[in-house]
Parts: structure tokens; sequence; C-alpha cells
């Protein structure tokens, strides 16, 4: 974890370490890992963060330092309270945390406006987080909780496990009303070959926030990846696996867009 700042932070009866980089003076991002923890496509995905000029939070959730533990940190988080259990419809008690945790983020930074990352586990948290008044942007990245096995492996059935989402109705009505009234703003992406989130989640997200969100779904729904497998990571594992990719590459176009939201509704015009 070298050029990282670590500092613990305590709110909500929940503590967690945040580790720290980039610039002062950059907009600060907040980004939540995905089921797979702190890898190493997260650090690269983080390097290339810095690299556009952001200033970038990531709390130590689950899982190990530098490693991928997909399975295990999954089998965690379904017994964990902290979590909801992973369940549909309930907010986990970590998006209070995590809402807290921006607003120290403004804070620290001069009360300046914030933008946040959720990812697969984490994508819908985007949701609550808009809460926060000085969350003016958010990102729902491939958002998979709860998700469908038999959608997963068979790619059949499953249809109301396919559109839930893993936040409380109170929450997503909270989350409309700041969209709504142009005060913060969304983008909900995933690849179209994507079984891990699939494209029902992104259209239950339309239902629900029909003004002040963007979507966008990537590559052919046929689509694989380098290792043969459907695409899913995209800032992560779908970068990193192709190296020297086009930018009509899904993970670059994926990865462009997300530059262009944060730099329009973070940066002063």
């Amino acid at each position: 974890m070298n050029g990282f700042e670590r500092f613990e932070f305590a709110a909500n009866d929940l503590s967690h370490a945040v580790f720290c980089t980039g610039s002062e003076g950059d907009p600060p991002l907040l980004v939540m890992p995905e089921i797979a923890g702190f890898s190493p496509g997260l650090l690269l995905f983080i390097e290339r963060l810095v690299k556009a000029r952001f200033r970038i939070y990531v709390p130590w959730l689950f899982g190990g330092l530098g490693k991928r533990a997909p399975v295990r940190n999954a089998l965690r988080l379904c017994i964990s309270r902290e979590f909801g259990n992973l369940r549909a419809g309930v907010s986990a008690p970590i998006t209070i945390w995590l809402r807290a945790l921006a607003a120290h983020i403004s804070e620290q930074n001069g009360g300046v406006n914030v933008g946040a990352i959720g990812m697969c586990l984490t994508g819908a948290f985007a949701i609550p987080l808009v809460i926060d008044p000085k969350v003016t942007a958010a990102v729902a990245a491939q958002p998979s909780v709860p998700l469908s096995f038999l959608f997963l492996t068979m790619g059949r059935g499953g249809s109301s496990t396919r559109s839930a989402l893993n936040i409380g109705d109170a929450d997503i009505a909270k989350a409309r009303e700041r969209l709504e009234s142009g005060q913060a703003h969304l983008f909900a992406l995933r690849c179209r070959a994507d079984r891990i989130c699939p494209h029902e989640k992104i259209e239950r997200l339309q239902r629900e926030f029909p003004i002040g969100m963007t979507v966008r779904e990537y590559g052919d729904v046929d689509a694989r990846n380098g290792v043969g497998e459907r695409p899913h990571a995209t800032f992560t594992k779908e970068y990193r696996l192709v190296a020297d990719a086009p930018p009509d590459h899904h993970s670059r176009e994926a990865f462009a867009d997300l530059l262009a939201f944060f730099n329009r509704h973070l940066r002063p015009a």
C-alpha cells in the first residue's frame, strides 16, 4: 500500500480503515470496492483515477490488501448484518457509515462536492450516497446484489431477483428527490453480456430514476473477455485483461465515460 495515507473513520457504531491517495486540491472520489475486495485490479483503477487528477478515498470494508478473494468475501458478507446480509430491498447499515464518510471527505477537502463509485456488490450503494448533500455525482457500476444464481448459470428464471436491489425503498425515494432537483447526478453502467448484473437491474434503475440518471451498456450480448468469460468488472478485471485495448473496447469506453461524468459534475466550470 505504498503511496497511500491511512486513517480510521468511525460513525454509526461502525469503524473501518480508509486509504487515501492523490493530490490535495483535486476533486475527491469515494471508491467502494467490488466483491473481489482490495484487489490488484482495484489498485490499478485507483492509479488511473489519480493520473486523471482525482483524489481517491477507498474504505477497507472486507478482504485482504492487494489480493482477490471474491468467493470468500461473498460467503462472509452473506452473513454480515453490517451489509444487510446482502438482502433485497434493504439498505445495509454500512451505507449510513459511507454517507458519513462522504461528508467527512468533503469537510477534509474544504467543503467541496464529492463523487462516489460503487461496483458489483457495492454498485447500488451509489443510490443512498447521493442522499448526502455533498455527493453530487455517483456511479453505479454493474450493480449485482441480490444475485440470481439461476440466471447466472442457465440464463433463465429468477426474474424478480434480476431486477431487485440491495437498497430500501425509503433511500430510493430520497435519492430520487435529489436527482429530480438537479442537485445530484447518477451514472449506471454494465456490459450487455453480463449475467452477474442483468439488464433488468438497469431497467429498474431507469424506472426509479427517470430524471438525473445517465445509463450506458457496452459491448455485445454474446461477448466474452480475454479469458473466455462474460465481461463484468468493467473498471478493474476487464480493463486489466487487455493491456493494449483500442479506445472502442468496452473497458476503455466505460472509463472515458466515467471521467467525462466526473469532470462535468465535480470540476468548477
